[in-house]
């Protein structure tokens, strides 16, 4: 079973919110990234990566929780496990940071469900694009209404 793309860029994501809180600063160049996943077959994803863009993302998904952080300039990892509706997910995540302008990210989940557990490794490539975010990023779309 690969992990959704949305949850891939989620579990992206909490690293950088969590990066955050221990650097304070986003460590890379602000402004928008593209995003492409080895479960996605699909454009690059847009994403606004910036300090505030940062903080943003520790409370993105309360769902999930962070242990065992480790923060350096060449990178981040940490373990996480996310108790959602219909599954839950387990494993370790690890960020390397490549220049100021590209990072790639690769996380290696179990998921549970149903009382099934399967393995899934995905790999995700972040790569700087522009100092100015544009309205079609994830990170700056408008939420539709519930």
């Amino acid at each position: 079973m690969r992990i959704p793309h949305w949850m891939i860029l989620s579990m992206i994501a909490l690293t950088a919110g969590v990066s955050c809180s221990a650097q304070q600063k986003f460590p890379l160049r602000s402004g928008e990234w593209a995003v492409t996943s080895s479960s996605a077959e699909s454009e690059p994803t847009l994403f606004c990566l910036n300090d505030e863009m940062w903080e943003k993302a520790l409370t993105r998904n309360p769902s999930c929780t962070i242990q065992e952080l480790t923060v350096t300039s060449g990178g981040a990892s940490y373990s996480m496990s996310c108790a959602l509706r219909t599954l839950q997910m387990k494993g370790k995540v690890t960020l390397t940071f490549d220049g100021m302008e590209h990072m790639t990210g690769k996380a290696l989940i179990d998921i549970i469900r149903n009382g099934q557990t399967t393995t899934s490794t995905s790999l995700v490539d972040y790569r700087w694009k522009s100092p100015a975010c544009s309205p079609n990023d994830v990170n700056m779309r408008a939420k539709p209404a519930k």
